[in-house]
């Protein structure tokens, strides 16, 4: 594991998720996807679920690097949603899935962990 951190679920600590990211990672070939992909997977946190604190961990794994976003789960589990592609919100999961190489999640009654693999 690289590093971690744990903060309050709340939209201006978005930009202290992407600061710890970039912070972490230097200037690794992945950072600048990294930044934008923690940007959306705690912004899709602070909108959709109810729990107190969403947790940022970076870790190093043998292909590259993973992401893992933790917060306290919702009643709906992380979705590609269809529409106008000229629009500005509900494109989160769509840019996890096409920037990352592998991405995916685990729900259970503590929480949801979306991560992604560059």
């Amino acid at each position: 594991m690289l590093g971690s951190i744990t903060l309050p679920r709340r939209a201006a600590e978005v930009a202290s998720a992407r600061r710890f990211v970039a912070k972490t990672l230097g200037d690794r070939p992945e950072t600048a996807t990294a930044l934008l992909l923690t940007s959306e997977a705690v912004t899709n946190s602070v909108i959709h679920t109810d729990g107190p604190t969403v947790t940022v961990v970076v870790i190093e794994i043998p292909t590259g690097l993973r992401l893992e976003i933790t917060d306290g789960g919702a009643a709906t589990v992380p979705t590609i949603h269809g529409g106008c592609d000229l629009r500005e919100d509900r494109r989160g999961v769509f840019l996890l899935r096409q920037l990352s190489a592998r991405c995916g999640f685990n729900a259970d009654e503590s929480g949801l962990t979306y991560w992604f693999e560059l």
